[in-house]
Parts: structure tokens; C-alpha cells; sequence
């Protein structure tokens, strides 16, 4: 009879217990949700489950999980999979949301009590089979190879390996249901199973292909040339065939399941959002999401405006509204380097006006003259008492800026709140938040403009498009700005949210559009210096190592410190890290590995020239601005955990300040011509908050004498006198007192200042002794900490600390250290977030021409006219250290110069 060519139904059948336990050991770093909630496991199951219903859309598939132990096997070896460790309190507590996962994505559960998950899908395999099914098993158990057939492959999906017949004849040697007789000989340490005592997989597999299976090979042990293969036969033969027992899967439970039970339910879209939205899974909702809404298509109140009479009808409406959300649209991501092509605004949920003035793409209908435009809304921008929101309006300030437009009332602005909210959060911008808080699924650019090589400019893409697009973003920031605003309320966060985060906003776009100059021609000659000090260093490190080779790749790296050289033997215990790689070569290890030998400490010292030539020397040239002749990095406001800033393009907060390259590249950093720089850095500030939080009075008292807290710290530990106190015992002292604030350990403190790990436990020990409120006060907010699952600064930002209660040593280790420093740390990134605020605004009101340029960790940096230093000294002294009220005192030291090295 001729083919039909109908193609044979597929049924997929998961190994849900097994896919749990390999999720929570591949992914090492411990998931967790703002509450606390493990999700390691739960994320990489659900992952696994949405690849598989995307990618292949079965129409029938389910879930096998295990359900109290596995009695049939028990009785028949008591011993059975005893060697499991206790499974842990971390990963129990995600077993219920990983079968939840499954039944919300709309696949059939199977499961069994006291009967293992292996013989549930043996069964259903089978049955299957017999219905005129191709099944694949998903799983990367080698049990399952067993069942293995023309019409039954499994499927490893984190290796993405696919297997038949054929494979498991490559894997072990025999065809499939001789598998069973393999493993019975070979045992399994996993789950306990015996084996023949010295049998191992080799000789096992040699045995099962020449006598076929273990009751021939048993029948006929005398025909073996081993004497000691014979007697374990002889020996162990009752064993084998328990085993053999142990590890078949059996096929023909009483199930009450049918195939067509199996068929995958659509899935329960809000469900399975609300349980995303639990778990903080904002990538995974994002499929879900697209895949049960339209994104891209119009909506009915977005509209936009070509005509004069709909703009000057909508400045009527912007005018008498009570505030609303703002968007530009540009040519470039970076907004020193963008062109305005449109501007959209919402002031109302579900609606929105995109207003196109540059699309210039062949067809392109007539837009109104920008300088119309601009001419209308500016009066509206510039209203400080409009309220306008925005998602990281400090773009679109320094893009209206750039047009002509100071835009003012900036009241909201959405990435910045959801900041606040949880600074934990890996990202905050606009698809993430609108997921998490709205449960919707905005277009991205890629969707809009392309992406990689065939991404074209905004001003390229159709206004029916953009319109969807741009009003979207307004219309959600718009939506979103109420629901953030309300949690920032419930949180008690909307002071900090008011006095400090949203007043600094204009701040940084003031500073991102200031920029400062670079001397090109100065990073020029360092190129060339440093070009030939690392064809000097890579010479010593070819004599060292005696032989060329490529310094820059860690495997060849490896193979001469460890292989060549053999330095991890001489290696302190511990001093030379494991990695899945091999052997380690980062920087902490080479730093362990240099008093053994002059290799390492040359190839840091390469690596370092290497990264300052690629980092900054190379680079900055590249990012002067053709039109202003200055860099201009951008101030990220919503990425460190801590509070703190931190800037990109470049990064400013790496260049190195103790070395002598490091200090050259700031001599690159010029004040405009004619102009002078002055920089203020608040001396020991993380200090002197720990000495007001812990009030310690050892401390307090040091720093209202002031003394050099440095040096009273080796009086106290060291027992000394202050003639005494020598440059070496003050370094200890000072890594002391830093290590206390970054929860240094004995041997991390003993490390940095080269004494033995007993000696390093003395010198904490001795200066909790003698500073026992500083003791007081870590132990006291670790207990709040995990009271509350979060740590506070003064001006009450907040952390999540979901680790501080894992059941993993190293995450909860971890974990208390970044509490105690977040505090300090989050405190000081608040302090000079006020003096900055502070600063701007007298600068401004007092009139004066100098201009704050640049901030990193605790300094400040500005460019003024010689005449002006004083005053400008005088004033930022006075606002920053005015900044916060603390027991003891704030102490900035200023300092001016014709470079930032010179001021610094």
C-alpha cells in the first residue's frame, strides 16, 4: 500500500524530576526573588519547558514527577539510592512552583505515589507507542537509553543532544534492551545500585556484547579467560541480577492515563504572568506575553499629528492637563549625538500624539516644520510647574536641550523609580518595567528599526510605525508613573525618591552636556610609550617562561604556569583556583602565584599596560565630540545595588590612581583653555559614617580629635606608641579598617597585607576588642537585615538581602558582606547626591561660569576661570560638607590644578 505521507503524531514526555535537580546545579549562582524565594531551579525548569513548547509546539506532552520513594525497589534493596544526600531546604522549597510551572504552561502532569518517574514514562511510552505515536523522551538520565527504539528517542536538551538507536550502540556498546544488562554490571553509585564489585563500564560492555545479556554471560562465566572476572561472576551473580532488576524501567503500571489525556491545554495566560511576576522572571514573561498579545498593532488613541490645527489642538490640551509623559525620538542612542526626528507625549491612559519632524525615508509624507514645533511646545517643556514624566528623561533633557528647549518640571521618571524600588533588579528599562507592573509587552527598536548591521535610523522608519512605537512608550510611562508612584509611597521610599533621585536627573544632564576636554596629543605619546613598554614586558615574559607564546590566551597561559612550570605545586593549599576550564590564571591567582616566580607578576604588570592602551589611550581619542571638542560620558543613575553612580563611555570610575600610568591618563583631563580644574574628595567619608552608625566612641573620638584614624587604629591593635607607628604597621592598620567596612576575611586580610592567616585572624580580633561598637553595630544590622530581608542607608534607601538566610555557606557569607558595606556605602552615594544637588543649584543661582564635570566614588570635578577658584572651593566645601549631620564631622579637601592628576 502506498504511503499516505501523513506525518506520525509526537508525543513528548519530560523528566521533570530529574530536569529540577540539574537545573539547581547548573546555574551556580543563587536566584532568588526580591522576597527571599530560591528560583535557581525554577528557572532553569521553566526555561527548559517554554524551549520545548515554543520550539517544537507538541500536541501532546507531559510533566513525569517523582512521588514519595520508590517502594517496589526498596523492598526488594532497602540500600536503594541511600547514598543521595538529603536533598536541600533550598531546593525543596521550589519543587511546588516547578509542578505549578508546568500545569499554568498548560502540560499534563503525570506522577505515581511511592512509583518512580522513570517507570510512569516507560509506561506511557509504551502505550504511546502501541497507539501509533513517535514519543520523545526528554531527559539526560542514562537509564532511559533502555527504551530506546525506532519510534522512542530521547532528547537532552541542555546539551542538545538527540538520541537513537545508533547512539545508544555508540554510548554502550549493545543495542537497547541490552542497556539494562550493561548497567546491571556496572552498577550505579548515583542511585546506589551494586553491580558486580569490579566490573566497571568497559569491561561491562565487552561482556554484554560478546554473551548478549547477564543470564547467558552468567551460564557461561567459565568460558572467561579472567580468573578474577569468574569469581566476582561467581561471587556477585545474585547481585547482578538484583540490579539487573533495579535498574529496568518498567512498562506496564496500572496507569489511568490515556494518550489523548496528554494533549497540551492552552495555557493559562494570567496564571502563568501572575507566577512569572512572583518569581521576578521579567525575560520569561516577555515571551509569554508575546505570544498572547499583538504588540506591534495600532492602537485606537494613538495618532499622529501632521497637520497645524491637531498640533495647536493638542498644545491646548498639554496646557490645561495636570502633567504628562514625554518621549523623543532620535537618530543615535547617545544623546550628545542624536538628532531629534520626533517627539510624542501622552496625557492619558490608552492614548497618545507622536509628532514626526524629520522622517526623510523616500515617500515619507510632509511633517511640520521642527522649529514650529519647537516653538509650541517650548513654553510647555520649560514650565517648571507642568509636571512631565518620563523613562530615563535625562536622554530626552539633553535632546531638547541640544534643540533649544530647557526642559523643566521633570517630576517622574520610571527607570529611576523602579530603581528605587528594588536596585537589585538587573535592568530597568521600559520592556522590563512594563512587564512587571503592567503585564504588557512594548516594541522594542529592534522591532521597529532592525538590529546588527541592518539596523537604520529612526529617521528611516515609517511614521505609522514610529506612531505605535513612540506613543506606546509615552502612553506606558505615562500608566506606569501612577502605579510606581503608589509603591514608592507604600514602600516609604518617596522621599528619597523626591529630595534626592529625581532633583538629580537635570543634574547629570547638565554634567553629560558640560563633558571635559581630553588632550589628544598627550594620549598620543602614551600610546607610543606604552606600545614599547609592552614589546619590553612581552620579551621578559617569553625569557621567563622560555618559550613564545600568546600571553593573552589563558589556555596556552595555563599550560606554561602549570604544565611548564608547575607553580599550583608550589602553591600555598587553596592559592590556585579550579575553574571548569582548568586551573585558574585571574588576577587574584597570579597576584597568590608571584612570590614563586617572576612570571606571573610580569604578565599582570602586561595586562594592565594592555587594558589602560585599549581602555583609554586607544579609546578616548575616539569619543571627542566633532562639535564640542570634549568627552562626554554618560552618569548611570540606575545600575549600582549600592546607590552609587557609576558612568560608561567611558568609564571613569577605573582609571587606577596609584599607579603612574594611571595618574598620566588623568593628566589627559584638561580644563578648557585658559581655565583651571578643581577637585574635592571627602576624606575617609565610609569611615566616618561607620564611626556615626556604630557610635563607637574609640572612633568618634578619633575623628573629633581629628586625628589619623590610620594611625590611632595600629596604636589600638598593635599596642603602640604614636612615635611607634610605622608606615607599615599604619597600612596594616588602614587595610584593617576598610577590611571591617568590606567584611574582609582572615585569609582575604592576609592576603592584602602578606602576614599568615592566624596573624591576620589576631589583627580583626584585636580590633574588635578594642572597637567593640563596631562589632555591636555589624551584628546588629545583620539581625535587622534579616528581620527585614532588606539593609537601609540613612536617608532610607533600601537593598533586598534575600541571601542572608540561604542554607549555602558562600551566598550567605556573601550576602553579610554586602549588607555591611551596602549601608556605608549607599550612605556616602546619598551624601554626595545631596552636595551635588546642592552644588548645582548655587552655582547656577550665584552666577558663576565654572561647571561641575565629573563625578567618581567620593570626588567631584570641575572646570572654572583661575578667578573663580576660591569662591568655587569655598562653596563646594561648604555644601558638601554640609551635606548630612553626623557625630562627627565631614572633612573635603579641595585642590586645583591645569589637569585632574594635578587637582586630585
Amino acid at each position: 500500500m502506498p504511503s499516505t505521507g501523513k506525518k506520525k503524531p509526537r508525543l513528548y514526555l519530560i523528566d521533570g524530576s530529574s530536569y529540577v535537580f540539574r537545573a539547581y546545579h547548573a546555574i551556580r549562582n543563587r536566584l532568588s526573588n526580591s522576597a527571599g524565594l530560591p528560583t535557581n531551579a525554577i528557572f532553569g525548569f521553566t526555561q527548559m519547558l517554554l524551549k520545548i513548547l515554543q520550539e517544537e509546539e507538541p500536541t501532546h506532552c507531559a510533566v513525569a514527577f517523582d512521588i514519595g520513594a520508590p517502594e517496589k525497589r526498596l523492598k526488594l534493596f532497602p540500600e536503594y539510592k541511600a547514598n543521595r544526600p538529603k536533598t536541600p531546604d533550598d531546593l525543596l522549597a521550589q519543587w511546588p512552583y516547578c509542578r505549578e510551572m508546568a500545569e499554568v504552561l498548560g502540560t499534563p502532569i503525570l506522577e505515581m505515589e511511592g512509583v518512580e518517574a522513570d517507570d510512569v514514562i516507560g509506561t506511557v511510552a509504551r502505550r504511546a507507542e502501541a497507539a501509533g505515536f513517535d514519543v520523545t523522551i526528554i531527559t539526560g538520565d542514562k537509564d532511559f537509553y533502555q527504551l530506546v527504539n525506532p519510534h522512542v528517542s530521547l532528547w537532552d536538551t541542555m546539551r542538545d543532544r538527540r538520541i537513537g538507536p545508533a547512539q545508544v550502540k555508540e554510548r554502550f556498546g549493545v543495542s537497547p534492551d541490552h542497556v539494562v544488562d550493561v548497567l546491571a554490571l556496572m552498577g550505579d553509585s548515583v542511585d546506589n545500585v551494586p553491580g558486580v564489585p569490579g566490573i566497571g563500564e568497559k569491561t561491562a560492555k565487552t561482556l554484554i556484547e560478546t554473551y548478549g545479556d547477564v543470564e547467558t554471560l552468567l551460564s557461561r562465566v567459565d568460558e572467561l579467560k579472567s580468573s578474577k572476572q569468574r569469581e566476582r561472576l561467581l561471587e556477585y551473580a545474585e547481585m547482578a541480577r538484583l540490579s539487573r532488576t533495579l535498574v529496568t524501567i518498567e512498562t506496564d503500571l496500572d496507569l489511568d492515563v490515556g494518550v489523548e489525556d496528554l494533549r497540551v491545554r492552552e495555557m493559562d495566560r494570567q496564571r502563568a504572568l501572575s507566577l512569572l511576576k512572583e518569581l521576578e522572571f521579567g525575560q520569561l514573561a516577555s515571551v509569554i506575553l508575546s505570544k498572547g498579545q499583538a504588540a506591534a498593532a495600532p492602537r485606537k488613541g494613538y495618532v499622529a499629528v501632521l497637520k497645524e490645527a491637531q498640533f495647536k489642538n493638542l498644545v491646548k490640551r498639554l496646557k490645561t492637563s495636570n502633567g504628562f509623559a514625554v518621549d523623543t525620538e532620535t537618530t543615535h542612542p547617545e544623546p550628545m549625538w542624536a538628532k531629534l526626528v520626533g517627539i510624542s507625549v501622552s496625557l492619558k491612559g490608552d492614548e497618545g500624539f507622536y509628532i514626526p519632524i524629520a522622517h526623510q525615508y523616500p515617500g515619507a509624507p510632509k511633517q511640520l516644520p521642527a522649529q514650529t514645533v519647537l516653538d509650541g511646545l517650548k513654553p510647555l517643556l520649560e514650565d517648571p510647574a507642568l509636571p512631565k514624566y518620563g523613562q530615563n528623561i535625562k536622554y530626552d533633557l539633553i535632546v531638547l536641550k541640544g534643540a533649544g528647549v530647557e526642559l523643566q518640571g521633570v517630576a517622574f521618571d520610571t527607570m529611576v523609580a523602579s530603581y528605587v524600588l528594588n536596585p537589585a533588579k538587573r535592568a530597568h528599562n521600559l520592556e522590563e518595567i512594563s512587564r512587571e507592573f503592567l503585564d504588557y509587552q512594548v516594541m522594542t527598536y529592534s522591532q521597529v528599526a532592525g538590529s546588527g548591521a541592518k539596523q537604520k535610523s529612526f529617521d528611516q522608519v515609517d511614521i505609522e510605525t514610529a506612531t505605535r512605537y513612540s506613543v506606546e512608550d509615552a502612553d506606558v510611562t505615562y500608566q506606569l508613573t501612577t502605579i510606581l508612584g503608589k509603591r514608592l509611597n507604600e514602600a516609604g521610599l518617596r522621599n528619597l525618591f523626591d529630595e534626592i533621585e529625581m532633583p538629580l536627573v537635570p543634574v547629570l544632564a547638565a554634567m553629560e552636556r558640560a563633558g571635559v576636554r581630553v588632550d589628544g596629543n598627550l594620549l598620543e605619546e602614551m600610546g607610543k610609550e606604552i606600545k614599547v613598554q609592552m614589546a619590553q614586558s612581552l620579551s621578559r615574559i617569553y625569557e621567563y617562561a622560555g618559550v613564545e607564546f600568546n600571553p593573552n590566551s589563558p589556555i596556552q597561559l595555563r599550560e606554561i604556569l602549570y604544565d611548564k612550570l608547575g607553580l599550583h605545586q608550589q602553591a600555598p593549599p587553596n592559592a590556585v583556583r579550579r575553574t571548569k576550564t582548568g586551573l585558574s590564571t585571574a588576577v587574584e591567582t597570579l597576584e597568590r602565584l608571584a612570590p614563586l616566580h617572576p612570571l606571573p607578576v610580569e604578565i599582570l604588570g602586561y595586562r594592565q599596560l594592555a587594558k589602560l592602551q585599549s581602555t583609554y589611550v586607544e579609546a578616548l581619542p575616539k569619543l571627542i565630540h566633532p562639535d564640542t571638542g570634549r568627552i562626554h560620558t554618560s552618569f548611570n543613575q540606575s545600575v549600582a545595588a549600592t546607590g552609587r553612580l557609576s558612568s560608561s563611555d567611558p568609564n571613569l570610575q577605573n582609571i587606577p590612581i596609584r599607579t603612574d600610568l594611571g595618574r598620566r591618563i588623568r593628566k589627559a583631563f584638561v580644563p578648557r583653555k585658559g581655565w583651571r580644574m578643581l577637585s574635592a574628595d571627602y576624606s575617609q567619608v565610609e569611615l566616618r559614617i561607620l564611626a556615626h552608625l556604630s557610635q563607637d566612641e574609640r572612633l568618634l573620638d578619633a575623628f573629633r580629635q581629628g586625628e589619623d584614624v590610620h594611625a590611632r587604629t595600629a596604636r589600638e591593635i598593635f599596642g603602640l606608641g604614636p612615635e611607634a607607628v610605622t608606615d607599615e604597621k599604619r597600612r596594616m592598620a588602614k587595610a584593617v579598617n576598610f577590611g571591617v567596612i568590606y567584611g574582609l576575611s582572615p585569609f582575604g586580610l592576609s592576603q592584602t597585607i602578606d602576614v599568615p592567616v592566624e596573624e591576620a585572624k589576631d589583627f580583626i580580633d584585636g580590633y574588635f576588642e578594642r572597637y567593640s561598637g563596631v562589632q555591636a553595630y555589624i551584628k546588629d544590622t545583620l539581625e535587622e537585615a534579616r528581620r527585614l530581608g532588606y539593609v537601609t542607608t540613612l536617608r532610607g534607601r533600601r537593598r533586598p538581602m534575600p541571601d542572608l538566610t540561604s542554607p549555602n555557606h558562600n551566598a550567605r557569607s556573601f550576602a553579610e558582606r554586602t549588607a555591611i558595606n551596602t549601608r556605608i556605602q549607599g550612605t556616602a552615594a546619598d551624601i554626595i547626591k545631596v552636595a551635588m544637588i546642592a552644588i548645582h543649584h548655587r552655582l547656577r543661582s550665584q552666577r558663576l561660569k565654572s561647571t561641575m564635570i565629573l563625578q567618581v566614588h567620593d570626588e567631584l570635578v570641575f572646570d572654572g576661570p583661575p578667578g573663580e577658584m576660591d569662591a568655587l572651593a569655598s562653596l563646594v566645601r561648604e555644601e558638601m560638607e554640609g551635606a548630612v549631620n553626623l557625630k562627627v564631622p565631614l572633612v573635603v579637601e579641595t585642590h586645583v590644578g591645569s589637569n585632574w592628576d594635578e587637582a586630585h
